[in-house]
């Protein structure tokens, strides 16, 4: 009897033990919507589009921008110089598609009519004199030398008398169109040259934060030579500011798009986010992620959005994010 009144004992007090285990380890395990991650990082590398020698950088390191802001500015004294002369280029092309498409001046024309007129009344003169030594040759009065002179001297007249005429029915029809439309493309072309050179001048040259962010890096001074394969400002996003974070399968269940969130640090407090994106994909788990979780526990990205006006969280700073149903 005394024997199963100790392994009695030995039961309960092992029951008390796991019990007291059991209330220790859920009082130690995380809450099902918790989840940990890190502050996201994104970063633009921003350089001139266009190649000359830095003018102005007008941002310091660790300085606020916003969208729009002039960051820099290249040298633009040479290409304003070809700007001048592909507008004056512009402006010859212009002229002469106005000429082309007017036409012939009408004292042109006039002066092809006189032309025609007097090349018609030497034909003529031309013509009775050849009338007149055919008839004289009839006669031998004149010789045969005479007449052939005569044709000939009619016969030229006529053809220029030809040319003539063909002059005067083009002037009068004006150019072709085919010339007309070469000129207007001409103008085109040059419009199109002046274009390209404002775009160098007026953004090409210019660099513009593309977004609100914090100027991370500075790698070029005025004097220097930018262009496009050379970075000159790294700018970090911060309007709306990511955290990315990781849960489990079983944690899909109480995470929703749209839901909202608490994110906290150890130094920064808690800030409000709200899930923007959550991966439909499973992944192993990164390294980056300190979790309770065995490491090969398959989990899904979720990202999270805030704005954080008072730029408490800083960019790559580790996060513990409590899900609010």
């Amino acid at each position: 009897m005394k024997v199963l009144r100790i392994l009695i004992v030995l039961v309960v007090i092992a029951a008390l033990g796991a019990l007291a285990w059991h209330l220790r380890t859920e009082e130690n395990a995380p809450p099902p919507a918790r989840a940990w991650g890190n502050v996201d990082t994104r970063q633009i590398s921003l350089a001139f589009e266009a190649s000359g020698r830095i003018l102005e950088m007008n941002f310091e390191e660790g300085e606020r921008v916003k969208k729009g802001d002039v960051l820099g500015r290249l040298d633009t004294r040479a290409l304003e110089i070809e700007r001048r002369q592909l507008a004056a280029e512009l402006d010859r092309a212009r002229e002469q598609a106005s000429l082309s498409r007017e036409g012939y001046r009408s004292e042109d024309i006039e002066a092809a009519r006189a032309s025609a007129r007097a090349l018609e009344s030497r034909h003529e003169l031309a013509r009775r004199t050849w009338v007149r030594q055919k008839e004289l040759v009839a006669r031998n009065v004149s010789s045969q030398q005479n007449l052939d002179d005569a044709r000939f001297s009619m016969e030229a007249a006529e053809r220029e008398l030809a040319a003539s005429r063909a002059q005067l029915a083009a002037y009068e029809a004006g150019l072709r169109p085919q010339e007309v439309a070469s000129a207007e493309a001409a103008v085109r072309s040059a419009e199109a040259a002046v274009a390209a050179a404002d775009y160098q001048i007026g953004t090409a040259s210019v660099l513009v934060a593309p977004a609100d962010g914090i100027i991370r890096t500075r790698t070029a001074e005025p004097g220097d030579m930018g262009g496009p394969s050379r970075t000159v400002y790294q700018l970090s996003i911060v309007s709306p500011k990511w955290i990315r974070c990781w849960i489990t399968e079983r944690q899909l269940a109480l995470v929703k798009e749209g839901s909202r969130a608490r994110v906290t640090t150890d130094t920064a407090g808690t800030v409000e986010a709200r899930v923007s994106w959550i991966s439909s994909t499973a992944e192993f788990t990164p390294k980056t992620v300190q979790t309770e979780d065995l490491r090969t526990a398959l989990v899904y990205e979720v990202r999270l959005e805030t704005a954080d006006a008072e730029n408490r969280l800083r960019l790559g700073q580790p996060v513990t994010v409590d899900f609010i149903e």
